[in-house]
C-alpha cells in the first residue's frame, strides 16, 4: 500500500513538471518580456574570445548580413520555382483561384552616408533610392529606365542618388564616372548620365566629348575636368564606400536602406516603395503636394519669366561663385549679378548659363533668356514631353502588324540638346542622303541602310553605325517610300527607333532636352572642388546685342540576372 502511494506521488510530481515545462514553452513562443530577454541573451551570446576579449554573435551577424540575406534570397527563389511548378500541376487538376502565401524575405536595412551629391526628384522625399552602379554595366543600364519610371509614378515621394561603383572588368567604368561628375559641374548631372547608360555597350574615349556636344556642354572643359585628381578621388571614394559595405556586383539599389541586389523589375522596386510609404503612414495612391514639380510628364517645369528683367550678357566660370549675369531690372541700366543675388523682392538669381539664367520667383522656378540676335529663335525643336503614350500607340510600336511578340526593350534614352539638334537638322538634306536602299522589302518598298556615316556627328550621337538598317521610327516603317525620323525628332514626343545591326534587332529612344539649367534645381552644380583652381582660364563670356558682342558657341571647339560577373559589357 505504501509503495502504491509513493508511486502515485511521483507520478503527480512528473505531471506537474510536464505541465510547468509546457507552460514555459508556450510563454517562450509568445512575444513577451520573457521571450525578449531570451532573444537579448541570444544576441549577447559570446562565440569566441581573443585574449579574454569577447566576440558576440550579433557582431558576426551584422558583418555578414548582406551575404546571409543573399543566401535567404537564393533559398526563396528555389522554393518559389518549385512552388510555381506545384501550383501549375495542381491547377491542371483543380479549377480555382491561387493564393500565394510564400513570404519574400525581408532585406536588411543598410545605412549609407551618400554625402553631398545631386538628387534627382524631391530632395526631401520620404523614400530615397540610393543606386550603386557602373555606367558600363548593361544590367545597370537595364535598371535605369525602371528607376526613372518610379520617379514618374511616385512624383515627390521618391528621390534618386547615384553612387559610382565601376566593376574591375569595366575598362571605361572609371572614365564614364569621371565624365558624369564633370558634366554635373556644368549643370547636367542627369541628362549626361542618361546618355551614358544608353551607350553602356559602346563606351569609349569618343563618347564623352560627343555626348557633351549634343547637350551643349563645354567639351574641352569636360576633358580637362576628367584629368583632375579630385575627380578621380571622388570616384575612388564611392568605390571604397561600396566595398566597405560588402556589396558584390552591380546593380545594388537601397530603398530607404533596404538592400536589393541585381536587376529587378519595376514591380519589385515598386513593392518596396509601397511598403515604405505605408510604414511611414502614407496611403497608397496619395498625391504629393509638389507632384507636378517633380513629375517628368506634362509641360516643362521651367517656364519663361514675365518679370520686367532683361538679360544682356553672361560671364561663366568653372566656379559658380565667380560667374555673373548682366541684367537690366525694370528698364534701368544693366548691372552684374552673381548667383544668389536678389533681383526684385522675392526674386533670386539661382543659376547662370551661357544663354539664359534661372530665377526663383517666390518659390516658382523660371527662366530668363539672353536677349540677343538668336535668343528668341522659333525654330528650336520642342522639348520632349514624357507623358506616356496611349495603349494603342504603344501596341503598334512594340508589336508591329504581323508580329506575335513584343520588340526588345530599348537600350536606353539618349538626350539631344535643342540647339545641337537644330544645328544638325539644318543639314537634313545631306543627312537624308546617308539612307540608301537595302535588300529587304516591306509593304512593297525597300528598307533603308545607313552608308557613309563614319564621320557623321549626327548619326554617331544617335548611336547609329555604318551598315545599320533602320526599320521603324515610333509606329511607322522606314523605307524608300517614307522616312519619319526627321518629323519624329521635332514632334515633342519620345522618338523610338528600331534598327538591325549584324543581323540582330536593337532599339533606342531619344528625347529633346533643354540644356543649361539643373536637372535638379534644388542643388548646386558640382563645381565646389574646383572653385580655387584655374577658374579664370575656363571663364567664358556671352553677350546679347546690348553688349555689341556675339555669342560664343559652347561645345564647338543576358547572363546571371543578378550580377555582372559574366557579362561582356563592351570590355
Amino acid at each position: 500500500m505504501k509503495d502504491l502511494l509513493l508511486k502515485n506521488f511521483w507520478l503527480s510530481v512528473k505531471f506537474a513538471l510536464l505541465a510547468l515545462l509546457s507552460l514555459s514553452l508556450c510563454a517562450c513562443s509568445d512575444d513577451t518580456p520573457t521571450s525578449n530577454a531570451s532573444s537579448a541573451a541570444q544576441t549577447e551570446l559570446i562565440v569566441a574570445t581573443v585574449g579574454g576579449q569577447p566576440i558576440y554573435l550579433h557582431e558576426v551577424d551584422t558583418a555578414i548580413q548582406i551575404q546571409h540575406y543573399d543566401l535567404l534570397l537564393s533559398e526563396y527563389e528555389m522554393r518559389f520555382t518549385q512552388l510555381t511548378q506545384m501550383v501549375n500541376a495542381r491547377q491542371a487538376q483543380i479549377d480555382g483561384d491561387v493564393e500565394w502565401l510564400l513570404d519574400y524575405p525581408e532585406p536588411p536595412r543598410i545605412e549609407v552616408n551618400a554625402g553631398e551629391r545631386p538628387v534627382r526628384g524631391n530632395p526631401q522625399a520620404p523614400v530615397a533610392l540610393t543606386v550603386f552602379c557602373s555606367y558600363q554595366s548593361v544590367h545597370c543600364a537595364q535598371v535605369h529606365p525602371q528607376l526613372l519610371a518610379l520617379l514618374d509614378t511616385y512624383p515627390g515621394w521618391v528621390s534618386l542618388q547615384q553612387i559610382d561603383y565601376p566593376m574591375h572588368f569595366h575598362r571605361e567604368g572609371h572614365n564614364a564616372a569621371r565624365a558624369a561628375h564633370c558634366a554635373a559641374r556644368q549643370g547636367s548631372p542627369w541628362a549626361y548620365a542618361d546618355g551614358l547608360y544608353a551607350r553602356a555597350r559602346h563606351l569609349d574615349s569618343e563618347t564623352y566629348p560627343l555626348l557633351a556636344k549634343q547637350l551643349s556642354l563645354r567639351a574641352e572643359d569636360l576633358a580637362t575636368c576628367m584629368q583632375e585628381p579630385q575627380v578621380s578621388a571622388r570616384v575612388e571614394s564611392d568605390l571604397a564606400l561600396a566595398q566597405d559595405q560588402g556589396f558584390g556586383n552591380v546593380p545594388v539599389v537601397l530603398i530607404n536602406g533596404l538592400y536589393t541586389r541585381g536587376p529587378k523589375s519595376y514591380e519589385h522596386y515598386a513593392m518596396w516603395i509601397e511598403r515604405e510609404l505605408r510604414r511611414i503612414g502614407i496611403a497608397s495612391g496619395s498625391v504629393h503636394p509638389q507632384a507636378d514639380r517633380y513629375s517628368a510628364g506634362g509641360e516643362p517645369r521651367v517656364q519663361h519669366t514675365q518679370l520686367p528683367l532683361r538679360l544682356e550678357g553672361t560671364s561663366l566660370s568653372t566656379a559658380a561663385e565667380n560667374s555673373s549675369a548682366l541684367i537690366a531690372v525694370e528698364g534701368k541700366e544693366a548691372v552684374r549679378f552673381s548667383t544668389g543675388a536678389s533681383l526684385l523682392q522675392g526674386v533670386q538669381l539661382t543659376y547662370i548659363h551661357k544663354d539664359h539664367v534661372i530665377l526663383n520667383n517666390h518659390g516658382v522656378i523660371e527662366r530668363l533668356n539672353l536677349r540677343g540676335a538668336n535668343s528668341e529663335a522659333t525654330d528650336l525643336p520642342p522639348l520632349t514631353s514624357r507623358t506616356p503614350r496611349d495603349a494603342a500607340t504603344m501596341q503598334r510600336i512594340e508589336q508591329p502588324a504581323g508580329e506575335t511578340r513584343k520588340l526588345i526593350p530599348p537600350d536606353g534614352v539618349l538626350p539631344l540638346g535643342q540647339e545641337w539638334l537644330r544645328q544638325q537638322l539644318l543639314e537634313r538634306e545631306e543627312l537624308a542622303k546617308k539612307f540608301v536602299l537595302a535588300e529587304h522589302e516591306v509593304d512593297g518598298y525597300k528598307l533603308l541602310r545607313l552608308e557613309g556615316i563614319a564621320d557623321s556627328e549626327f548619326f554617331a550621337a544617335l548611336g547609329l553605325e555604318e551598315g545599320d538598317v533602320v526599320l521603324r521610327v515610333n509606329d511607322e516603317w522606314v523605307h524608300s517610300g517614307q522616312n519619319p525620323l526627321w518629323d519624329a525628332l521635332v514632334s515633342g514626343e519620345v522618338t523610338d527607333v528600331t534598327f538591325m545591326r549584324n543581323g540582330l534587332p536593337q532599339r533606342l529612344q531619344y528625347t529633346v532636352a533643354e540644356s543649361g539649367y539643373f536637372d535638379d534645381l534644388d542643388s548646386a552644380p558640382e563645381n565646389s572642388n574646383s572653385s580655387g583652381s584655374n577658374s579664370n582660364n575656363n571663364d567664358s563670356e556671352s553677350a546679347g546685342e546690348g553688349d555689341g558682342a556675339g555669342d560664343q558657341e559652347d561645345g564647338e571647339e543576358d547572363s546571371d540576372p543578378d550580377t555582372d560577373d559574366d557579362e561582356d559589357d563592351g570590355v
